[in-house]
C-alpha cells in the first residue's frame, strides 16, 4: 500500500475532511445506532464520503506529513502534489482503483469519477470495539388452527318419515279431479260457437252483437335528454422558475467546512443540495438547499423548513 494512503486513513480517524490538493476531499459522515430486520443493534459510526469539488488544498496533508518524516514544509507539499496528480492519472488509466481499506475508486462510462466506501470500517474512536448484537428473533403472534370438531345430533338434517297413503285418502283425490276436468268439460260445451243464441220457448232470433275489444291506448313516450358531462378542470400546477434566490442554510470561510454542512444535510434526506460559489469581494461558502422565484416562496419556504425540518434558512438573493 502507498504511504500515502495508509497516511490519509490514519488522519481520517482524528479529522472530519482530508483534501488531496487539485484531486478532492474526503468527509466523514455520522450515522447513529440502527436496528436492522434481523434484529440486531449496529454501533453509532463514521463512514467516508468524496467531494471532487474541493480542490483547494487546506495544509492539513502537507504539515501532517512533514511532521510525520520530519521533512520541511516545502517538501511535504511537493509530495503532496506529486501525490495527487500521480493519483488522478492511474485512476484514469486503470478505470478502478482500491484506495487502502477506504474505498474504491471508479470511472464511469460518462468519464465521471465514483467513489463506493468501504462500510466494513468506522472512523468513530468512540465507538471502537463496539460490535453489532443480536437482540434475538423477532416474536411472532401466534397463529390460531382449527379443531376438528365432530357434528353433534342438532346439526345433522332431520329425516322425516314417508307419509303412507291411505285408500280413502286416495278416493277424496279422485273425486276433486272429477269435479275438476267435469267442470272444465261442462263449460266448452254449453259454450255457444256462434254470434246467434236461440231461445227455446220463442220463435225469434236473438242476435248479440259482439263488439270489438277497444285498441290499448298508446302510451306516449317522452324521451329525457341526457344530462351533459360536467368536465372537470384539472389546475396544472407548474413549478416556479428559478430566479436566483437561494434558501441558505450555512455560511462558512472554508470549502471544506461548507462541504461537511452538505454532507451532513444530504444524509438528512434533503435534495438539490449546492454550494454557491463565492464572487469577488465575497468572503463566504454559502451552502442552499433549493432555488425560488421570488421572495415571497422563499419566505414560504423558510418557514415550512423551520416548522417541519428545525432548520433555520435564510433567504439569499444573489
Amino acid at each position: 500500500m502507498n504511504p500515502m494512503i495508509a497516511f490519509i486513513e490514519h488522519l481520517l480517524y482524528t479529522h472530519d475532511c482530508v483534501i488531496i490538493p487539485h484531486f478532492g476531499g474526503f468527509v466523514l459522515n455520522t450515522q447513529d445506532f440502527k436496528l436492522d430486520d434481523e434484529q440486531v443493534i449496529h454501533p453509532k459510526s463514521k463512514w467516508v464520503a468524496f467531494n471532487e469539488r474541493l480542490q483547494s488544498d487546506d495544509g492539513l496533508l502537507a504539515t501532517s506529513w512533514a511532521k510525520e518524516n520530519g521533512i520541511s514544509q516545502k517538501q511535504a507539499f511537493a509530495a503532496v502534489h506529486r501525490f495527487g496528480q500521480t493519483l488522478s492519472a492511474q485512476i484514469k488509466a486503470d478505470k478502478q482503483f482500491q484506495f487502502g481499506n477506504i474505498g474504491v475508486f471508479q470511472v464511469s462510462k460518462s468519464g465521471r469519477l465514483q467513489f463506493e466506501p468501504n462500510q466494513l470500517i468506522n472512523f468513530d474512536l468512540n465507538q471502537y470495539g463496539l460490535m453489532p448484537v443480536g437482540i434475538g428473533q423477532a416474536k411472532k403472534k401466534p397463529v390460531l388452527q382449527e379443531s376438528p370438531v365432530e357434528k353433534s345430533a342438532v346439526d345433522l338434517p332431520t329425516v322425516q318419515p314417508p307419509v303412507k297413503r291411505t285408500r280413502q285418502n286416495q278416493f277424496y283425490t279422485y273425486v276433486l279431479m272429477a269435479f275438476f276436468f267435469g267442470g272444465i268439460a261442462a263449460y266448452y260445451l254449453t259454450e255457444p260457437n256462434s254470434r246467434y243464441v236461440n231461445s227455446s220457448f220463442s220463435p225469434l232470433t236473438i242476435r248479440i252483437k259482439k263488439t270489438k275489444p277497444a285498441a290499448p291506448a298508446k302510451i306516449a313516450v317522452i324521451e329525457v335528454p341526457k344530462k351533459e358531462a360536467i368536465a372537470t378542470v384539472q389546475e396544472e400546477i407548474t413549478a416556479p422558475v428559478s430566479g436566483g434566490i437561494f434558501l441558505v442554510a450555512g455560511s462558512f470561510k472554508t470549502e471544506a467546512k461548507a462541504a461537511t454542512c452538505q454532507a451532513e444535510l444530504v444524509a438528512k434526506g434533503f435534495e438539490n443540495v449546492q454550494i454557491i460559489e463565492k464572487q469577488a469581494g465575497e468572503g463566504h461558502y454559502r451552502v442552499s438547499v433549493g432555488e425560488v422565484a421570488d421572495f415571497d416562496a422563499g419566505y414560504a419556504a423558510a418557514t415550512r423548513l423551520k416548522t417541519e425540518k428545525k432548520l433555520d434558512i435564510w433567504v439569499y438573493k444573489r
